[in-house]
């Protein structure tokens, strides 16, 4: 595991726990001088403690945009609405008085998000690939931030347009595919079992403390059953392909290298033992190896967060097809592989 993700797990896991000892310990209101010193640490620990281990962990160590900051502070303004004694909570009641105005405004983004996908599966009828990749291609010289949210919006058709096979079957041909467990029809079967059980759990937890809030949550938790699904189809069939010159990588539907040919400097198979920071994609023993002449795009959990690699490492069923299938029919500007220039690749293969 990477040193990037390690920290992002160790930020998630170090806020979870933080937020469950939160509501298990504090009281709910302030009787003694215990109390007060103990919702004085836990208040430290939501607004500084934890955006400060979000800084290094994820900002620093992951190399994302500053902005995200306001991530941890917007979940510890919530959490101590509902987990502070009510003399304290009662500071953070703005986040009561402005449910209405939120609510209305979230309504609005879900119309225009099912009018979004209404549209964009409609025109997948004709579409040859991933609603993602024509939005990043569209946006690929924009800002970070831009790039990203367009990123993020478009996973919405995109996992109905892989969860459904008829919106597929113009997809573009696959070079190969990834050795992802997540391709295994009994791993599929065990994940959806999984996500039942998690929503019926949700529901029968949450419909002691709030029926609208187990009904909202349930239903999130069971709706993910379209992107597992899309996960499961894109594993087993659409994990790497080319469209419109740029080499896509799917690792399952959360994760996408998104590669221009013009940027890809070399592909080689062979056999690589890859250390803790080396970015391999697949299960088992890397058999590809990606050079870039500069960093591509590395987009990770539908594209909250990106990465620029230089170098990217494969796990593939076929590696020396992959290979042969880049050097006869895809144009670069440099070499794909040892011993091969693209003097002789015929560009007409790659449109």
């Amino acid at each position: 595991m990477r040193k990037a993700i390690r920290f992002r797990l160790l930020y998630l896991l170090f806020a979870v726990a933080t937020y469950v000892l939160g509501f298990t310990l504090l009281p709910e209101t302030i009787s003694s001088s215990f109390d007060q010193i103990l919702s004085a640490g836990f208040l430290i620990a939501y607004f500084v403690i934890l955006p400060a281990v979000f800084w290094f962990c994820v900002i620093k160590i992951g190399e994302q945009k500053k902005w995200k900051i306001i991530i941890p502070f917007s979940i510890a303004s919530v959490v101590a609405r509902y987990s502070m004694p009510d003399t304290l909570a009662s500071y953070f009641e703005f986040l009561s008085l402005v449910r209405y105005p939120i609510i209305a405004i979230l309504l609005i983004i879900e119309f225009v998000v099912i009018y979004h996908v209404v549209s964009m599966l409609w025109k997948s009828r004709k579409l040859k690939g991933d609603p993602r990749i024509n939005t990043l291609i569209d946006n690929i010289d924009a800002d970070d931030k831009k790039r990203e949210i367009t990123l993020i919006m478009a996973s919405e058709p995109a996992s109905w347009y892989y969860a459904i096979p008829k919106f597929t079957r113009n997809h573009t041909a696959t070079l190969t595919n990834l050795s992802l467990l997540s391709a295994k029809r009994w791993h599929f079967a065990l994940v959806l079992l999984g996500l039942i059980a998690v929503t019926w759990v949700s529901y029968s937890l949450l419909i002691l403390w709030s029926e609208i809030a187990a009904i909202i949550v349930a239903s999130v938790i069971f709706y993910c059953i379209v992107s597992v699904t899309a996960s499961h189809r894109i594993s087993r069939r659409f994990s790497v392909y080319c469209h419109n010159n740029h080499l896509i990588v799917n690792a399952t539907f959360f994760n996408l290298l998104f590669v221009p040919l013009s940027h890809l400097k070399a592909c080689e198979a062979g056999e690589w033992k890859c250390d803790k920071e080396q970015l391999k994609i697949g299960r088992g023993t890397a058999n590809i190896k990606l050079t870039f002449s500069i960093p591509v795009y590395w987009f990770t959990l539908m594209g909250t967060f990106c990465e620029r690699p230089t170098e990217v490492y494969l796990c593939v069923d076929a590696p020396h097809e992959l290979v042969n299938s880049l050097n006869t029919g895809y144009l670069t500007t440099g070499d794909l592989s040892a011993g091969t220039t693209n003097d002789n690749i015929d560009k007409s293969a790659c449109a």
